[in-house]
């Protein structure tokens, strides 16, 4: 198997997960490019789809931090690529949970004593162990890596 069709196959599987198509195409091509570089027309061409939807789904990996935008030398094109920690191991190191934390937390008071608190309270203490836990994992990753990768 080609580094393209693994990549489109690990695509398939991670929009069968439930990330969105174009996103997962997009961070694939990413991984199997030679340079980890690509424009967007050099995606939307190697991925036949079109400037629009490059677009909309080099935004959303934007969000997540799962690429890095850099301007090529001497134009006003954009060229995109993997970040150096790994978009895979940065999930680890970013807080996606304080936020809703803390909406939770906050809207709570004024939620009745009942079944309903009792979830929204339980969402909040698993967010706030999972804030917790993802630095030592990330701890955890990088301690497993051999010591030029570290």
């Amino acid at each position: 198997m080609t580094g393209e069709a693994l990549a489109r196959a690990i695509a398939a599987e991670l929009v069968r997960e439930g990330f969105p198509r174009v996103p997962a195409q997009i961070l694939l091509q990413l991984m199997v490019e030679p340079t980890g570089t690509a424009t967007a027309a050099g995606l939307a061409d190697s991925l036949g789809l079109s400037p629009a939807a490059v677009s909309g789904g080099i935004k959303y990996l934007d969000v997540l931090g799962f690429i890095r935008i850099d301007t090529v030398p001497g134009s006003r094109r954009h060229a995109y690529s993997l970040p150096a920690v790994p978009w895979y191991s940065s999930t680890l190191m970013q807080d996606r949970y304080g936020p809703l934390r803390a909406l939770i937390d906050a809207g709570l008071a004024d939620v009745e004593a009942g079944p309903a608190r009792e979830r929204l309270s339980e969402m909040s203490d698993f967010f706030r162990f999972l804030q917790g836990e993802m630095p030592r994992l990330w701890e955890r990753w990088r301690a497993s890596r051999p010591a030029d990768e570290a």
